[in-house]
């Protein structure tokens, strides 16, 4: 815990100093802590993004990013010492109970980002990712070796900065002090609530009580969490009615920044788009800086896609670069974004073809635990939240938020119905409709506390989920020892055991332990599970190759007949 908070000092550190920095060049007016951390991060993720097409993300780029810090820091010592007062001040003007559940959250959250990694998704390619942009930056043909490594999330950039990796192996942190943004945001919204009586601060301050879902998320650079807060925080800011400029800026780039981190969230370009149609005169001037960062942005993502993977939109299939040697195999790219794959995580591969749209419509809602019953959840928002909009005359904003769910739910209905892609739009209309019956400050204490209580048991007390999961990857949570005080555990619950091999040019390390199909864990690079390469040379006649001696080059999928 110790550790981790010192790396946390160094993230506020450079975050704020660079979204201080960043703010001013667009303008904006009031710097709230929260908005500005978030800016800061989004650029510290762009100025890092480009340094991975030339080389790693290690010690230089922090040689380079606390020597930027140092001097924005310098030029704007009166601004960054005014976030930490208004920190302190906003503390301090929190009643008792909220002062001390403020307390109590964020140092469960601290605790739980010093245990060890939930996530099932963080054994098959967060760490190996991350790995390869500390050791290389971005390399070519990265898919070859495995496809999950083509996604190569904005966030996993931003955790490839701030793992620290030249300094110490156990700091995978970001999502704990993401979370712990949240938790400040979200107790100022609350007190914002008891104090001036704003309906609309009450949903964003019962947030807490979702921690216990929230939770999963923290132990592991998920993109899935920063997508949710950073979502939250995007619709906060479209539901005040102040400083119209200030708002289309920051919500065009919380939109970019979620967008970049996960393309599932692209729905939420709707919302700056809403501001600009309806305000075109008043946030015209605005539109051509915001139309140059999207544009870097859209450099960037496309040219890493590019370098990855060979398909500059990827996971689109589309605009296929056949002149790389190092494009993945349409074969194989066809087979993982098929709609039975995409739909494999809660329907066999075999019974896709025989089952019927309704049909799988009830096998996800009403045979997959969790996920059932988030589903059955989100039916019910999408299906009332009209009606409590019309009837408690509600702000007409939160149609726009209704819209974009909408939009999503159909969109994901013909991809991949995934819970982890559509949740912050279920929690949010959960909230509101919990906000409407739940506004004693009493009774709002009494279920924060309640929520607090549970979280602690999440935190120390071995449990099984296996009533909500069939994966037993997730059936176990991981729970805080004595030990993680001071010592975090490691990046990889995986068992650190690994064997070299080697396939035509390419020598690599799989896991002793394969009874994870996709698992690398966190092995030495390259890293691959003998079983994925076996399947995927016995089953496509592909295997891949080093494009040279130098691991920096990358890969490509070399053809192979089927007796090799």
């Amino acid at each position: 815990m110790i550790l981790i908070l010192f790396s946390w000092l160094y993230i506020f550190f450079t975050t704020v100093t660079f979204g201080i920095a960043f703010s001013k060049a667009l303008r904006i007016l009031q710097l709230d802590t929260v908005i500005t951390t978030i800016l800061g991060l989004f650029s510290v993720t762009i100025m890092a993004s480009v340094w991975a097409f030339f080389g790693p993300i290690n010690m230089g780029f922090h040689i380079v990013l606390l020597l930027l810090s140092i001097i924005f820091w310098y030029q704007n010592k009166a601004a960054f010492l005014s976030i930490l007062q208004s920190i302190l001040r906003q503390v301090k003007l929190f009643s008792f109970p909220i002062r001390i559940l403020l307390i109590v959250s964020s140092l469960l959250i601290l605790a739980q980002s010093a245990t060890l990694p939930f996530i099932i998704d963080n054994e098959s390619y967060y760490i190996q990712t991350i790995k390869w942009l500390n050791e290389y930056g971005f390399v070519k043909g990265l898919a070859n070796l495995h496809l999950f490594l083509g996604q190569n999330s904005g966030w996993h950039i931003t955790q490839s900065v701030y793992n620290l990796s030249f300094l110490y192996d156990r700091f995978n942190d970001l999502n704990g002090f993401c979370l712990l943004l949240a938790n400040f945001f979200a107790f100022q919204k609350l007190h914002s609530y008891f104090t001036k009586g704003n309906p609309t601060d009450l949903i964003f301050g019962l947030l807490p009580l979702s921690y216990v879902f929230l939770f999963q998320f923290v132990s592991a650079p998920s993109p899935d969490l920063p997508v949710y807060i950073f979502g939250f925080v995007l619709f906060s800011v479209y539901l005040q009615n102040d400083n119209l400029k200030d708002r289309f800026v920051i919500i065009s780039i919380l939109s970019l920044f979620v967008v970049f981190i996960k393309v599932t969230a692209v729905v939420l370009f709707l919302f700056p788009i809403v501001l600009l149609i309806n305000n075109f005169k008043a946030v015209q001037k605005q539109v051509f800086t915001i139309g140059a960062i999207g544009a870097l942005v859209l450099i960037v993502f496309v040219s890493k896609n590019t370098m990855l993977t060979g398909y500059p939109l990827f996971p689109l299939l589309c605009f296929r670069i056949d002149a790389f040697d190092y494009t993945v195999p349409a074969i194989i790219m066809d087979f993982f974004f098929s709609k039975s794959m995409l739909q494999s995580f809660f329907i066999p591969n075999e019974a896709y073809g025989i089952m019927t749209f309704s049909d799988m419509v009830k096998k996800y809602l009403f045979n997959n635990g969790l996920t059932g019953y988030i589903g059955l959840v989100s039916i019910l928002m999408l299906l009332i939240s009209p009606i409590i909009i019309i009837r408690k005359q509600l702000s007409k904003s939160i149609w726009t938020i209704y819209a974009a769910f909408l939009i999503l739910a159909v969109l994901l209905c013909l991809s991949s119905l995934q819970y982890r892609f559509y949740v912050y739009f279920t929690l949010f209309f959960l909230l509101l409709l919990i906000s409407l019956w739940l506004s004693n400050p009493k009774w709002i204490i009494r279920f924060y506390i309640l929520s607090t209580v549970l979280i602690m048991i999440v935190v120390f007390v071995p449990m099984s989920f296996g009533n909500l999961t069939t994966n037993k990857y997730l059936s176990q949570n991981t729970t805080f020892h004595f030990k993680n005080i001071l010592i975090p555990e490691p990046n990889s619950k995986w068992r650190p055991e690994y064997r070299g091999g080697s396939v035509g040019n390419m020598h690599y390390h799989s896991p002793i332990d394969n009874s994870f199909f996709w698992v690398t864990g966190n092995g030495q690079l390259p890293c691959i599970n003998t079983l994925q390469l076996d399947y995927f040379h016995k089953g496509f006649f592909y295997i891949p190759q080093q494009r040279s001696i130098d691991l920096s080059d990358g890969f490509y999928a070399q053809k192979v007949s089927g007796d090799e």
